[in-house]
Parts: C-alpha cells; structure tokens; sequence
C-alpha cells in the first residue's frame, strides 16, 4: 500500500478550487453544464471543496431579468440536476443562484455534497439578519427535489 505521506489531506490540509466558469446571462442550461465539467475536474483533482460564483447558474444580469418566473424555475430545475450530477463527486460543491424563499428573492449559495443539498447561504445586507442552515435547507430543499 502507497504512503500516505504524500497526501496532503493526511497532514490536515485540503485541496480547494475556486471556479470562474464561462457564463451566458440566463441560460442556465450552458450555465449547469459549464458548473458540471468544472466540478467534475476538481473531482479528477481530489479536490474537497469547489466554489462557483455569485449568481453562477443564472449569470448576472438587470434586476428585472432575475424576477422571471420562467428564470427562476429553470434555475430550481438546474439545482436539482447538480445535486443529482454530485452523487458521483467527491468535493463539496458552493454554488451561487437567484432562489425564490420565504416570500423573497435571494442571492444564495447553495451547498451541495453526494446528492443532498446541506445548505442554503442567502446574501443579504440587512443588520442582524440569519436564517439557520436547517431552516433554510428544509425550506428550499423540496423545490429544488421536485424541479429535477
């Protein structure tokens, strides 16, 4: 059997990957598919932990374009298609959509690992503001289930 001295994760380090990947304003479909090969490459990488940008699946845009219904339920459909392509990979995945929850639009990481969505992160910039990891992945969880 190899040594695992030369694994960097038997001296409690690990491996992260930082992702900047080819977006097209609201075409989340090209979208998922860049997302997907650039987690399927840190999973080659025996990467831990692979982060996507801030509004990765849909792309950024003019505030109006986010409000789409038509948007939004693309976006819900392709987390849950990612969730479904991470049963296979071993990184976690932190991936940046527009989610609707609650009544509201957030700008949210949502993180993913080996099929199940473990949290739901929304930016926001009001003082004092939470939403506990449980509370939010219960809450989002079943849209994003039911969208794949």
């Amino acid at each position: 059997m190899a040594s695992k001295f030369h694994s960097l994760y038997s001296h409690d380090f690990i491996r992260i990957a930082s992702c900047v990947p080819l977006t097209r304003v609201a075409d989340v479909p090209a979208n998922l598919s860049e997302t997907i090969r650039l987690a399927r490459q840190g999973d080659a990488l025996k990467t831990a932990l692979v982060i996507f940008p801030e509004l990765g699946l849909s792309a950024y845009a003019i505030d109006d374009l986010l409000f789409q219904d038509a948007l939004l339920e693309c976006v819900e459909r392709a987390i849950g298609q990612l969730v479904e392509a991470s049963r296979k990979l071993y990184p976690v995945l932190i991936v940046g959509a527009p989610i609707r929850g609650w009544g509201q639009l957030f700008d949210a990481a949502i993180v993913i690992h080996r099929g199940s969505i473990v949290g739901v992160v929304p930016k926001t910039y009001l003082p004092n503001y939470r939403v506990s990891t449980n509370d939010a992945t219960s809450h989002w969880a079943p849209a994003f289930a039911s969208a794949s």
